[in-house]
């Protein structure tokens, strides 16, 4: 998700109705076959012959390659490889004289110019796309290494480690340089301040003698002319090293800024009506601006700055391709038109073609006198694949050149000091393992068995458990006791109270009625009330032998009593057993589910971990993302604040200042970061496609660095759900 191949799909989308809108005014249009939203114009496309040649059908499969459909840029080998098939012709028929177009072969000739011009305007826009996406892919990573030289300059430890650090390569740099140095010289022969030192080598043979010589002069030669170096500590002059690579990563940065705005606002604009009427000027003079940038973006020694790098880009730009070198004319086909015949209907071309490769011998200036519609496309077309070829290559490679040179030391630099001492101590550390295998191998032995009992028994056995839970039916579920076992020892107490009270009727019911016998609704009554609990019969006759225990314990009664309360105490207990049984059991799938918790939370807290020490280098955690998009906010807020621009419009209380081709490019760098964290964190859909809405018009320098500003606090209060 780059604001890039959005910015191409958009110009490309604007190019097609310009180049309807020129070509309809000179030659027939018919409705094309794609449905139109209903209420709005019918979509309309060029009328083609009936047999079209084969260099328009060329052309025509060009420009459809050439399109952009989709978020996808196409790579600079296939635009140079489009523009080779499709071999730009020279036309007979411009807009000069397209006026007078009254035949067949002249509509014909006049349409293959167009096209022409389509496909080098499509391949320029591809081009600009290419540019655009190696500038930003080019600045993003220098403002990691100006924050590293930074933290070095901002610490003494840090200083004096880059120091121990680097101390190798340059003792190396510095014996190297004496080699060549001696060897030159010996090449040279030049003798001088030689013969001084030759005693000290009176063992070696007279070759040697005379190297070896000239080694030591150039040794007190560089110490001597480091004489006034000794007068600065050895820590200034690494200092001083740490702020030359600084400074020339800074300027990088700040020119390929530049460069990024410069392209982005003054390149392929066709907004102005001015620029809308003339849009091949504007492709013209697009291609040679571009050209102008790739060539010195990169060229930090030459280039005083951003000002002088700004200046070098628009001077000869405005003229278009008027003052380029030389272009090498190739042959064509038969049919192909000649510089000469253009606007008089000429045939071939004529003397202006030669073998292939060959140029017309003239400067290119004074073939556009006259003849400029004619040849400008050829032209643009070898621009185009000369700036694909050779300098877009030569502007990447020159950046990593310097990248390497003043950017962060590689990881052998800065960990070879470990590195060394791991491999010292390795011996060591070896021994002990060797001295400690049977241990460790126990170790590792037990702590495989005991992931594999934590699986088992706390992971797959809980949910074992839960699904059986579910799966159980009222007959098979587990208790703390048996129903029939409360039932036998209800109805045991039931028939050892009634048999009670039969034996002693008198104090079986209330009241002082005496009988003899208890009838079979007295025995119902009493068997009710042992059900609810009711042992009155036999606490009547307990209280009783109570009062005379003696005569109670020799007639068995209050053995007997104290025997059934047993009972009954038993069934109480069970009763109050069945209940918490029945408790436990409604809950039983939410004691399962917290039997199963502690295993899942370990299993998820080690595959979070894992994730994020081994896997987290493929992709960005969600809180991470965050964190990044608010830092970024702050970064473009700073950018507004900072600006000259903003200065300018708080004292004036304007609103028409516009950012500076550099801050507008480190502007465009943040948005592009940030549509890309958007995509970890904020949800698909409509929030999506206005969090894109805003971040365009964010990095639109129409309106004003005022209105950026307020649309930066827009992003912060709208999703400020998703990114807290």
């Amino acid at each position: 998700m780059s604001f890039v191949a959005d910015q191409v799909r958009a110009i490309d989308l604007q190019l097609d109705r310009l180049h309807l809108e020129h070509v309809s005014l000179f030659l027939p249009t018919v409705s094309a076959h794609s449905s139109a939203p209903a209420g709005s114009e019918p979509a309309r496309e060029i009328a083609l012959p009936t047999s079209p040649s084969h260099r328009i059908t060329k052309l025509q499969a060009a420009i459809k390659s050439l399109s952009s459909t989709s978020s996808i840029i196409l790579t600079p080998q296939q635009i140079t490889s489009l523009l080779s098939s499709a071999d730009i012709p020279i036309a007979s028929v411009t807009d000069d004289n397209a006026d007078s177009i009254s035949t067949q072969q002249e509509q014909e000739a006049y349409l293959e110019h167009e096209l022409s011009w389509l496909v080098v305007s499509k391949a320029a826009i591809q081009t600009y796309g290419v540019i655009l996406r190696s500038l930003v892919e080019e600045t993003l990573p220098l403002s990691d290494d100006i924050y590293y030289w930074d933290e070095i300059l901002s610490s003494y430890r840090y200083t004096l480690l880059y120091s121990l650090q680097t101390s190798p390569w340059r003792l190396y740099n510095f014996a190297k340089e004496v080699y060549h140095d001696a060897r030159t010289r010996f090449e040279q022969r030049d003798w001088i301040g030689a013969d001084e030192i030759q005693a000290e080598a009176a063992g070696l043979s007279e070759t040697a003698k005379r190297f070896y010589s000239l080694v030591k002069t150039s040794l007190r030669e560089r110490s001597l002319g480091g004489l006034n170096t000794r007068l600065v500590s050895p820590f200034a002059l690494i200092t001083h090293s740490i702020h030359q690579k600084h400074a020339n990563i800074s300027k990088l940065r700040a020119m390929q800024a530049s460069a990024l705005g410069v392209i982005m606002n003054e390149s392929l604009m066709f907004e102005n009506e001015d620029d809308k009427e003339d849009w091949k000027g504007v492709v013209e003079r697009s291609v040679v601006l571009m050209e102008n940038v790739v060539k010195n973006v990169c060229n930090i020694h030459q280039v005083g700055g951003v000002e002088q790098f700004e200046d070098l880009v628009f001077t000869g730009s405005s003229n278009g391709v008027a003052g380029l070198e030389d272009i090498p004319f190739e042959d064509g086909d038969s049919n192909e038109s000649s510089l000469e015949g253009v606007g008089e209907g000429g045939n071939a071309r004529g003397e202006a073609r030669g073998r292939r490769g060959s140029t017309l011998g003239v400067s290119i200036t004074s073939l556009l006198d006259g003849k400029k519609e004619a040849v400008i496309p050829y032209v643009l077309s070898v621009k185009l694949q000369e700036m694909l070829q050779k300098h877009l290559p030569k502007q990447e490679q020159l950046s990593k050149d310097i990248l390497r040179e003043n950017g962060r030391p590689s990881g052998l630099v800065r960990y070879w000091i470990p590195v060394t001492i791991l491999f010292f101590t390795s011996g060591t550390v070896l021994r002990i393992l060797v001295n400690r295998r049977e241990g460790i191998q126990t170790w590792i032995r037990e702590a495989g068995v005991t992931v594999v009992d934590f699986w088992a028994n706390w992971v797959v056995d809980p949910l074992k458990r839960i699904i059986g839970t579910i799966r159980t039916g009222e007959d098979q579920e587990a208790a703390l006791m048996s129903r029939e076992s409360l039932i036998s020892d209800r109805e045991s107490l039931e028939r050892m109270v009634v048999d009670f009270a039969i034996d002693n009727p008198a104090t079986a019911l209330d009241g002082n009625v005496t009988t003899t016998a208890l009838t079979p609704q007295q025995i119902d009554l009493i068997r009710e009330n042992v059900k609810q609990g009711d042992l009155t019969p036999v606490l009547k006759v307990y209280e009783q032998d109570l009062k005379k225990p003696i005569r109670g314990a020799v007639t068995g009664e209050l053995l007997r009593s104290l025997l059934i309360q047993i009972q009954k105490t038993k069934v109480d207990v069970e009763v109050a057993v069945n209940g918490i049984d029945n408790m436990l059991k409604s809950q039983q799938l939410l004691f399962g589910m917290l039997g199963l918790t502690p295993g899942v939370l370990i299993l998820v807290g080690t595959t979070r971990y894992l994730r994020n020490a081994w896997g987290g280098r493929n992709g960005i955690k969600k809180s991470e993302a965050k964190g990044r998009m608010v830092r970024i906010l702050r970064h473009i807020d700073r950018i507004l604040s900072t600006s000259a621009a903003f200065r300018a419009t708080e004292g004036r209380g304007q609103r028409s200042s516009t950012l500076t081709f550099k801050e507008h490019g480190l502007l465009l760098c943040e948005i592009h970061v940030l549509r890309e964290l958007a995509g970890y964190v904020l949800p698909r859909g409509v929030v999506m496609k206005e969090f894109l809405e805003d971040l365009e018009e964010m990095g639109s320098i129409r309106n004003g660095v005022l209105a950026q500003r307020g649309v930066v606090e827009r992003v912060r209060w709208a999703y400020a759900q998703w990114m807290n």
